[in-house]
């Protein structure tokens, strides 16, 4: 299986970032419980969204995207990878006994901050799934449900999304 995303008509071909992905998740999340090979293999499929997004912008003088349906699919999809490729870090750490970060619950905070129109049904049901697994490591503001209150709360638009993952990419993908 490759994990190479293609293009076409020279934009990151969502369908096929969304095939791929599934095929990591059931592979390897669902079945096998192969975190090392899930988080390198997400890893890679995140790493082309970057890129992609990164030339997008830069190709675009710094501006980000306009709000369309292709991003908010864009950021649907990332919102994804970076859940599912922080919780095979977390299980992996909780595997080897090491102490959880501040930058796994950052991680899992900018993937409920890059899920668009969260109110909808299918996306509060992936924020659910999120704020869960943010809750296995600490209460936000220490109530349970505060994670996904407070994303609720914030409905991120698409716009906001995009900024939300440009702001990640500066801070660590350099």
């Amino acid at each position: 299986m490759t994990t190479k995303v293609p293009m076409a008509n020279n934009a990151l071909n969502i369908l096929s970032l969304k095939e791929s992905m599934d095929e990591i998740i059931f592979n390897y999340i669902d079945t096998s419980k192969n975190w090392e090979k899930a988080y390198s293999s997400i890893g890679e499929l995140l790493d082309d969204a970057v890129e992609y997004f990164s030339n997008y912008v830069k190709g675009n003088n710094g501006q980000l995207p306009n709000e369309n349906t292709y991003w908010v699919l864009f950021m649907d999809l990332t919102s994804k990878l970076l859940y599912f490729q922080t919780l095979a870090f977390f299980r992996l750490k909780l595997q080897r006994k090491e102490v959880v970060s501040e930058e796994i619950k950052t991680l899992f905070l900018l993937a409920a901050n890059c899920i668009p129109d969260v109110q909808k049904i299918v996306n509060a049901q992936f924020l659910n799934e999120v704020g869960r697994t943010y809750e296995e490591i600490e209460l936000y503001d220490g109530k349970e449900g505060g994670f996904e209150r407070l994303i609720l709360k914030q409905n991120n638009r698409a716009k906001d999304c995009l900024e939300a993952f440009s702001n990640y990419i500066h801070k660590f993908h350099r």
